[in-house]
């Protein structure tokens, strides 16, 4: 599979290995350029260049996961899960704030449950181990 496909295709299969090589990468440059921007003096400007390399980052990231998935035996409506975690972190309460409202509250509990969810289905349970209906599974990576 190539770089593109792996990155950019909705289709196919891969294992844990390449799923857990994305999330690293991922985080590593979430966290890298959350660093740089918060020493950068840029204000709340740092705060929009953040959510701008987060978005950039989101094609890529529904793509893995959608052949973390498919590796599964699960289609795509799984990536809906990612809904609360995207509106939990763009709705989550300030750190150290004094208080969230209960809306706030319900919305990262329930982020947290799906982030959980998808961390045990896509980075600890094995894939199916035959062909199943989006193909054959990756051999470097069972």
């Amino acid at each position: 599979m190539s770089l593109k496909q792996w990155l950019f295709s909705f289709q196919g299969r891969i294992g844990r290995q390449r799923f857990w090589i994305w999330n690293i990468f991922y985080y590593a440059v979430i966290l890298g350029a959350g660093v740089f921007l918060g020493q950068s003096g840029l204000g709340n400007m740092a705060s929009y260049i953040l959510l701008l390399v987060t978005a950039g980052l989101l094609i890529p990231d529904l793509a893995v996961t959608a052949k973390r998935w498919h590796d599964r035996n699960k289609s795509n409506w799984w990536l809906l899960m990612h809904v609360p975690l995207i509106l939990g972190r763009l709705y989550a309460p300030e750190i150290g704030a004094e208080s969230s409202s209960m809306g706030q509250t319900l919305m990262g509990l329930v982020a947290l449950a799906c982030g959980v969810w998808m961390l045990v289905e896509c980075g600890f349970l094995k894939g199916s181990v035959n062909e199943n209906r989006y193909g054959k599974p990756e051999i470097s990576s069972r």
